[in-house]
């Protein structure tokens, strides 16, 4: 070891024992001024390692957790859209097959009223046989088959009443087949009604499911954001603390070089820096310094 580090190890060991019997150093050691270069190394390293936990959590927040959920709401809302839009359509359309409903009831109620008073009045003969008595008086008028003027009218009154009842038959026949044909319809109409009243039924409870699963996503989605402010707040905060270790360290460094200038590599890590450290304390807290300390506060060498 050369007479120069000698010394200077000598000057240094000289502030230290000075410093532990007129100094108050802190109580605790918690503070980063009262760590060493390597201590302060070891506790960079445990913080960048606990801030790249905290940045994947963040990112796992934002690019998996948040993007899943805003994806899956994007989704549900979509298909909800689309069941409300199917919805009033479905209401649209069961109001116009009621009215349908109406239209063809209505003339249901005709037909049976109609088919009620005809059928009291419908002549006791088929319509073969009003056919036969038609046909028989007219070829009797055609051949002049009479004998008076009078007989001629009985047998065009015949003629007339055959037709009448045949026409009468045929309105009944005809109506019995509307009634038929409305009495269809009308099932038809109602089987639709049926049909779109399920359909409506199982798009409300898919509706309710929805907003369900929407309430549940949304409900999550707030739960991720004090989760994620949580999170932000400890980045902050490490961050800083790392901002501030590595101020310490710079500081640190700086001295370090002065160090290897002034006395070469064999000093102790730290040393004069720390003795340092605790001559700006005694001065900042307002305490008198000795001309050996003030030397040493002001990097003056002996």
């Amino acid at each position: 070891m050369s007479k120069n580090t000698i010394y200077a190890q000598q000057y240094v060991n000289f502030y230290i024992i000075l410093f532990s019997s007129n100094t108050a150093l802190p109580a605790d050691n918690t503070g980063l001024k009262s760590l060493g270069w390597d201590e302060l190394v070891v506790l960079k390293r445990k913080l960048a390692a606990e801030l790249k936990e905290l940045t994947g959590k963040i990112l796992e927040i934002d690019k998996n957790q948040l993007r899943t959920i805003t994806d899956s709401i994007r989704e549900q809302k979509n298909v909800l859209d689309a069941h409300t839009e199917r919805l009033k359509h479905l209401r649209s359309e069961v109001e116009k097959r009621n009215s349908e409903l109406l239209t063809v009831s209505e003339n249901i109620s005709k037909s049976k009223n109609f088919l009620s008073m005809m059928e009291i009045r419908l002549p006791p003969e088929s319509e073969e046989e009003l056919q036969e008595i038609a046909q028989k008086n007219q070829a009797l008028v055609d051949s002049k088959d009479y004998r008076s003027e009078r007989e001629k009218s009985e047998i065009l009154s015949r003629v007339k009443e055959a037709s009448m009842k045949i026409e009468a038959t045929k309105a009944i026949r005809t109506i019995k087949k509307q009634f038929s044909r409305l009495m269809e319809e009308s099932a038809s109409i109602n089987a639709a009604i049926r049909q779109l009243d399920e359909e409506r039924d199982s798009l409300r409870t898919k509706i309710s499911e929805i907003n369900g699963t929407l309430d549940k996503l949304y409900d999550a989605k707030r739960k991720l954001a004090p989760e994620r402010e949580l999170h932000l707040s400890k980045y902050s905060d490490i961050a800083m603390e790392l901002d501030a270790i590595n101020e310490r360290l710079d500081a640190m460094s700086e001295m370090r070089k002065k160090q290897r200038d002034e006395y070469g590599y064999d000093l102790p890590s730290d040393a004069l820096f720390k003795v340092r450290e605790e001559a700006r304390k005694k001065l900042e807290a307002g305490s008198k310094l000795s001309f050996e300390e003030l030397k040493l506060l002001y990097g003056e060498k002996d």
